[in-house]
């Protein structure tokens, strides 16, 4: 069946963007701004109640709670404490686990010839961790340490990305209602998937040590934050699309 019309090339396609909806995209992003920051402690702490109970149903051990400080004009939070082995006391654990995880990284690389500069860069974080935990003992950070960079990291990000967000979605999606849905969406996403990433990287810290977390930090931290900015924006773009456009004949 032929097509009734043939999509414009991508160079000539654009969405209208008016002042109105320039305004509204930025107030957008201002009130959810402010929202995150005064409700800041509270998303935080829903945040680590996630994770305990992640930690909790998957069997790793937490022996409490302790309460640390995330920024000036945030309040105290209670993060998990999970148990960690000692970085040397295990040497031929800590040699398969590297070992394992080095050999799957050089199989990567020679198998997808698309990702070799990034399971490059990994594999220089690895090497880097190991180096440590080799010949610097006296370097060590328990999981209320880890946590803290954590949080920091994802507050941050959560006071961002309402910006980000209101601007990819408000400007691109057809009604304004649907992009300040998409931005909701989002911000309540990446807040309950950074608790079940913290949970995962308090289990590898509690079997393993610190030796993948400045690896786990790199790949499920800020840069898996723009891995689901871009998912969530092409599925919107997406929709966008078929609705301005029509959906494809054949």
């Amino acid at each position: 069946m032929r097509r009734e019309y043939i999509y414009p090339h991508r160079s000539v396609r654009s969405f209208p963007i008016s002042a109105r909806r320039v305004c509204a995209a930025l107030a957008l992003a201002f009130l959810l701004s402010v929202a995150v920051f005064y409700f800041g402690t509270r998303l935080l702490d829903v945040h680590n109640r996630i994770a305990r109970l992640i930690l909790k149903y998957t069997g790793i051990p937490a022996v409490g709670v302790r309460s640390i400080e995330i920024f000036p004009g945030l309040g105290p939070v209670d993060v998990p404490v999970v148990p960690q082995p000692m970085d040397r006391a295990s040497p031929l654990r800590n040699g398969i686990f590297f070992a394992s995880a080095l050999s799957a990284m050089i199989f990567a690389h020679r198998r997808f010839a698309l990702g070799r500069n990034f399971i490059v860069f990994l594999i220089i974080l690895l090497c880097a961790s190991g180096i440590v935990v080799l010949f610097v003992p006296s370097f060590s950070f328990d999981s209320v340490v880890y946590s803290q960079i954590w949080l920091r990291g994802e507050i941050l990000i959560w006071l961002l990305l309402p910006w980000v967000s209101a601007l990819l979605f408000v400007l691109t999606v057809p009604t304004m209602a649907g992009g300040f849905l998409w931005g909701l969406v989002i911000e309540c996403y990446v807040v309950f998937w950074s608790s079940m990433r913290l949970a995962f990287c308090l289990g590898v810290l509690h079997y393993s040590g610190i030796l993948f977390l400045p690896l786990l930090w790199f790949v499920l931290g800020i840069l898996f934050d723009l891995v689901i900015v871009l998912f969530f924006y092409s599925l919107a773009l997406e929709q966008s699309i078929k609705r301005t456009m029509g959906g494809r004949r054949s």
